[in-house]
């Protein structure tokens, strides 16, 4: 799945995946991150998310990952906010109060750029990567945040009704990719409410994911 694949997603508005409204098991489940006032909470693949905005509010620090500066331009305007705007090793990077996004190739990052994380939110970014791609994503979250928890939504559905993405997961799927860092823990699944690509109906699910003791 190459880049050109999101840019284009997000220049024709094909952007389902993106919620509209904060999420849901967000809300619910943050506090199993126990995160104090100020903690530093990385979303990867953020796009424009509503959650960003919830997060600061919350007190966070947020740093975001994206590719798409359309994506970007528009989560500062729906923040009513006017960013300083840098350029730092091929990444146009996006600031304001408490949020930091860098827009670029998410797989280009290193902890130059992305240091210091108390948590990671990842909300439909490891669902919209292939199989093929999986490995690669889950390493170099797993380096960028040196280990920290998170808090992972995505999808669970009949994956033989339609392909993805968004590409269906469960615990096996996060612990194939996971496991050897991370004690994994379900926490929930609610009735998603819609059907991917209109035919498959979803459920979507919370896990916590806490570093293993060494």
């Amino acid at each position: 799945m190459k880049a050109s694949f999101w840019f284009e997603k997000w220049q024709t508005r094909e952007i389902a995946f993106h919620e509209g409204k904060v999420n849901k098991l967000l809300e619910k489940h943050i506090d199993a991150l126990n995160l104090e006032v100020g903690s530093h909470v990385f979303v990867p693949l953020c796009g424009k998310t509503k959650d960003i905005a919830w997060l600061l509010h919350k007190g966070y620090k947020v740093t975001g990952a994206e590719l798409s500066p359309e994506a970007v331009i528009e989560l500062f305007e729906e923040l009513q906010t006017e960013p300083l705007v840098e350029s730092l090793d091929g990444y146009d990077v996006y600031k304001s109060t408490n949020l930091t996004v860098y827009v670029g190739d998410y797989f280009n990052l290193t902890d130059a750029h992305i240091h210091n994380i108390d948590a990671v939110y990842d909300r439909a970014a490891f669902i919209a990567m292939p199989a093929s791609m999986l490995g690669q994503y889950s390493s170099k979250l797993i380096a960028l945040s040196q280990s920290a928890p998170q808090l992972l939504v995505g999808y669970s559905y009949d994956q033989k009704l339609i392909s993805g993405p968004p590409f269906s997961i469960d615990n096996d799927t996060i612990a194939e990719y996971y496991k050897s860092t991370y004690s994994i823990e379900h926490l929930d699944f609610i009735d998603s409410g819609e059907k991917i690509k209109g035919v498959a109906a979803a459920l979507e699910g919370c896990w916590l994911l806490r570093p293993n003791k060494k």
